[in-house]
């Protein structure tokens, strides 16, 4: 008897303490997961540049993984996964995991790509910004052994010789639709060779493979090579200070007014433990002095506008592009 009385009270000792373990138990759990999260990044990070080496982007983006590593105390990868118009890389980007170690390094092409292809693989909603640091005109540039020397002299030549003039891009985005512009203002015609980066598209322009392209102001290989290129005409509204001699497309009576944003993307579903560390993490990169110094020299404009009106702006931009292309006859490929 005494004996089942004892056994008795040790189960309702024992059943006393499941509420307590579980509770323990339940706050180890969540230490461990707040730990886990406020651990981020306890790995290297990796930003996938969708353009070849040699580009503007290559260039910042390196800047930009070298000082992130520094703040975040792992290392950060570059990793070029040019093609297909940023696509490629766009993709890979795309299904990545949603943990916040791959950042996707993009221009306006991510708004314009999803009118331009039928099936481009994601939409504006699968990615969120997580810093835009920078903005640039898109410029004329040609070969200095080209016939002509002015960009009145080149709209002159193509008059002169129908047929023959040719422009180098990356594809149908931005620049596709500059060059139509110009065209339709110009009434002068001229095919499109597409290139599989900017870098490949500028020296296509360096060996006379065609008559001129339309990179951004930032493109390094034309400052690099003054002696091989010159720029006939920028597409921002005034003069730029670091192109004094440059004349915009309004001073030479075309109403063409463009420029690309530089920015940082993660994927939609990132926690929001991961997005918050990474945002922070860069805003410090891109406001130390140096980082905007080196920026500067390498002629990228400052970015006017804040982090949250980028998906509106996104989206306005793809509107109006896909308006402006269907009036210049370009439908997706």
């Amino acid at each position: 008897m005494e004996t089942g009385r004892l056994k008795r009270a040790a189960w309702r000792s024992a059943l006393a303490l499941i509420p307590v373990c579980a509770g323990a138990l339940a706050g180890m759990l969540a230490t461990t997961t707040a730990s886990a999260q406020d651990a981020f990044p306890s790995r290297p990070i990796r930003i996938i540049v969708p353009f070849p080496p040699g580009a503007i982007t290559d260039t910042t983006g390196r800047m930009i993984a070298a000082e992130l590593g520094k703040v975040v105390g792992q290392t950060v990868v570059v990793e070029n996964r040019g093609g297909g118009g940023t696509v490629v890389g766009t993709q890979a980007a795309k299904t990545a995991p949603a943990d916040g170690y791959t950042i996707l390094y993009q221009l306006n092409s991510l708004a314009t790509n999803v009118y331009s292809l039928k099936q481009p693989g994601y939409a504006l909603s699968d990615f969120k910004p997580v810093a835009m640091f920078g903005e640039a005109a898109f410029v004329v540039i040609s070969s200095q052994q080209s016939p002509f020397k002015t960009l009145q002299e080149m709209i002159a030549w193509g008059k002169a010789n129908p047929g023959k003039l040719n422009v180098s891009a990356t594809g149908d985005g931005a620049q596709a639709v500059i060059s139509n512009r110009l065209k339709q203002a110009t009434g002068v015609d001229w095919a499109q060779i597409n290139y599989r980066g900017g870098a490949e598209s500028v020296q296509a322009v360096m060996t006379g493979d065609v008559h001129f392209s339309l990179p951004t102001q930032s493109a390094p290989l034309i400052h690099a090579n003054p002696d091989k290129l010159k720029i006939l005409a920028i597409t921002s509204k005034k003069r730029l200070d670091t192109l004094p001699d440059v004349p915009t497309f309004a001073e030479l009576g075309y109403a063409i007014d463009e420029k690309t944003w530089f920015g940082l993307f993660v994927r939609s579903e990132t926690p929001p433990a991961a997005y918050d560390k990474l945002k922070s993490a860069l805003a410090e990169v891109f406001n130390a002095p140096s980082m905007k110094e080196q920026l500067s020299k390498l002629r990228v404009s400052p970015y006017e506008g804040t982090l949250e009106g980028v998906p509106p702006r996104l989206q306005q931009e793809l509107d109006d592009f896909a308006k402006e292309a269907k009036k210049l006859g370009l439908e997706p490929q």
